[in-house]
């Protein structure tokens, strides 16, 4: 096994970096949960997978609920980056369409086993919280650019926007799991942007 040294002390073990390895370690991550859920996995499972010590685990990340919480950090950053089509509409769909993606197919769809034990540790409640705020700091982007370019003038509360074009995504994804298709997508896109009479 691999063994390295400890994280920058900036890094606060909560970062998307990682140890040399790092990719390693989230896939195992990401294998086990996969595999057994959350209940199932162990930073031991994690070392024996990843091929990387666990003395090198822990000290990057304390705990298994910080471990997981990183990984999830680590697959969010390269799995949805905010779409730029150069379009209001173009990229709300694009932004739908990866998030049901992520959550349908990718690494998000093992979300809802660990987000179910937020109750329980606070780095996990951290997390939740972080994944739901993102959606709006996402669409603020979306909507900064859409303003820049002259296609919004009127004030848009980016939270309450964030909500109503994302809630049916996780909720089909983690509820009904039914798919969402590029038709559904944009179908929802519109309705936001054109309300129902539209």
């Amino acid at each position: 096994m691999t063994a390295v040294g400890p994280p920058p002390a900036d890094t606060g073990g909560r970062a998307t970096r990682g140890p040399r390895g790092a990719a390693a370690i989230h896939a195992a991550v990401l294998d086990l949960l996969a595999t057994g859920g959350y209940a199932g996995l162990t930073v031991e499972g994690v070392a024996r997978r990843s091929g990387v010590n666990k003395t090198t685990l822990y000290r990057w990340w304390p705990s298994k609920p910080a471990l997981v919480a990183a990984t999830f950090r680590y697959a969010v950053a390269r799995e949805l980056p905010v779409p730029d089509t150069g379009s209001l509409r173009g990229d709300l769909v694009a932004l739908v369409r990866s998030k049901a993606a992520f959550l349908g197919e990718g690494p998000g769809r093992l979300a809802s086993d660990v987000l179910a034990h937020t109750g329980a540790d606070p780095e996990l409640a951290r997390l939740a919280d972080e994944l739901l705020g993102q959606h709006s700091t996402h669409v603020a982007e979306i909507t900064g650019r859409a303003r820049a370019r002259g296609e919004l003038t009127g004030t848009v509360d980016d939270l309450l926007l964030a909500d109503l074009l994302l809630g049916p995504v996780w909720l089909r994804a983690v509820v009904t799991h039914r798919p969402l298709s590029t038709a559904d997508a944009e179908a929802l896109v519109d309705t936001l942007l054109t309300g129902l009479d539209g």
